[in-house]
């Protein structure tokens, strides 16, 4: 296929495979002290994270306008090519719908998918496409392929301090104070593109203890593990641990560690983390 891949600042890719694929990536944006900033353009995932920490509001993130995409989208048509555009879950962001919506403008021919993950995640349907492009006959074969990924990525997000949640509203003031106080960290799992509570405990060591577990069953599942992404909002001891333990119990994969996206990290706030694994077919 004569194939062009579309995705979003919310990926976490490396320059190189940016580069080697030709992949376009439309840059989200954050309001953070009434100053607004272009993931990766005027500002660092790690610059935005100490901003974030600075400030007594909680920042806001915003999807690329409709015309942002529709300006790619007329581009990298022009020649003939078709558009594979792949995107953020939309419970995190509605980019998917923007995307969307430039599509049906668009003078060429566009297909827009929502990845129903984010971060590293996200960019293994964007790597796979990339890749199985040169051989697939259609879009609805390569589109059925992603399928096919997205039911083999496994994705933790775990909260281990509630400041964001309780500045945007999500946990009241009260119930805020109370699980502060007694150090409750969560850990979620995202499932359909949405966040389901996965366990609950006190401190960062019931994180650790359920990311054992977590590690144990994938190391014992018919299905190997082939590719991890590990993502963080500020390293701290109890994500070392975490890391260490990735690296020691899938040692034939290097996971691939990255800052998280500045909407990423105004949804989990301050030191959380996830992980996102990929399993062999």
């Amino acid at each position: 296929m004569n194939l062009k891949i579309v995705t979003d600042s919310t990926v976490e890719l490396t320059e190189e495979e940016v580069s080697r694929y030709g992949i376009t990536i439309i840059p989200l944006s954050s309001m953070i002290d009434n100053v607004v900033y272009h993931d990766e353009i005027e500002i660092t995932n790690e610059e935005f994270l100490q901003k974030m920490k600075q400030s007594p509001e909680l920042p806001k993130s915003s999807q690329p306008a409709v015309g942002k995409f529709l300006e790619a989208y007329n581009d990298l048509t022009a020649d003939g090519s078709e558009v594979l555009s792949i995107h953020v879950t939309e419970t995190i962001s509605g980019t998917v719908h923007s995307a969307h919506q430039a599509a049906g403008l668009a003078n060429g021919k566009v297909t827009v998918i929502d990845s129903e993950f984010c971060a590293r995640g996200q960019a293994f349907q964007v790597l796979a496409a990339a890749e199985f492009a040169s051989t697939a006959s259609t879009m609805e074969e390569l589109v059925t392929h992603l399928e096919d990924i997205k039911s083999r990525t496994i994705l933790y997000i775990s909260i281990a301090n509630l400041e964001n949640m309780i500045k945007g509203g999500r946990i009241g003031k009260t119930m805020g104070k109370l699980t502060s106080l007694m150090d409750i960290k969560a850990t979620l799992q995202m499932t359909d593109g949405k966040l389901h509570s996965d366990s609950k405990g006190r401190g960062t060591k019931s994180i650790i203890k359920r990311y054992k577990e977590i590690c144990q069953t994938l190391h014992d599942a018919p299905k190997k593990v082939s590719a991890i992404g590990f993502t963080h909002i500020g390293m701290s001891d109890y994500s070392t641990t975490i890391l260490t333990m990735l690296k020691t119990t899938f040692p034939h994969v290097e996971p691939m560690v990255s800052y998280a996206s500045p909407s990423v990290m105004t949804h989990a706030g301050p030191d959380a983390i996830s992980v996102q694994f990929l399993l062999e077919a």
